[in-house]
């Protein structure tokens, strides 16, 4: 959205995926996506940023993609070491940006409203045409975190802290809200190290997201959601 040579970016694509629980705990995920439609050639404009582009050339995977390729396929672990320690391994494309491997463990006593996490991951920027190439930039990257289900109306408060994809170090706040009909909106910010110059527009990542149920089970469980996140 608000470019200024294309107010209303548009691309249309059909996604294809499978979740696949091969042994206990162990997930293939994978998902393929078409594209059909979209009205990016007017998008030209190009990151001017001082940052290392880890987020800011998302119009090149779109446009040069023409919507179609390896939205994610990777292999996954999930599971409890104790009734409060769990944990989640994986590896593989992770996303229309990145492929990598990494984890994460979580801690919560049993009835506590209060968790905590550690993830850490090795990531390494994808090609633009969304096949299995890749580009130089790789990066460490990790945090530690601190959850809060508060009593109240059904709100949730997260803190994050460490090193994000950009190499720079620093902090995340969010806070969201859960609607008794499934819905979910939340706010979020982030501060690091990066001067406010160097950043530039906003002075700092921020942004909000939403979560909608959209399937049902037979048994009246949410079987899928649409997301959606406007940072800025």
């Amino acid at each position: 959205l608000f470019d200024p040579d294309n107010p209303f970016a548009l691309q249309e694509f059909v996604r294809i995926g499978t979740n696949w629980e091969f042994a206990k705990g162990w997930h293939l995920k994978g998902a393929y996506q078409f594209g059909f439609y979209d009205n990016l050639d007017k998008n030209t404009r190009s990151s001017d940023s001082v940052l290392p582009h880890v987020r800011s050339d998302a119009a090149l995977y779109l446009k040069e993609s023409d919507g179609s390729g390896v939205a994610n396929l990777l292999l996954e672990k999930r599971g409890s070491a104790t009734p409060e320690l769990h944990y989640r391994a994986f590896a593989g494309v992770l996303e229309q940006m990145y492929s990598g491997v990494g984890g994460e463990v979580l801690f919560q006593p049993y009835g506590s409203r209060i968790a905590t996490g550690l993830s850490a991951a090795y990531a390494k920027q994808r090609d633009y045409d969304g096949g299995l190439g890749h580009l130089d930039y790789e990066v460490l990257t990790g945090h530690a975190s601190l959850y809060w289900a508060t009593p109240w109306y059904n709100y949730d408060v997260a803190m994050h802290l460490g090193r994000y994809l950009a190499k720079d170090v620093g902090g995340t706040f969010e806070v969201r809200r859960t609607f008794d009909n499934g819905w979910m909106v939340g706010l979020w910010g982030t501060l690091t190290d990066v001067p406010f110059d160097e950043f530039g527009e906003g002075s700092i990542d921020h942004g909000l997201f939403l979560q909608i149920p959209v399937g049902h089970t037979l048994a009246g469980g949410v079987d899928s959601k649409f997301k959606m996140n406007i940072r800025s």
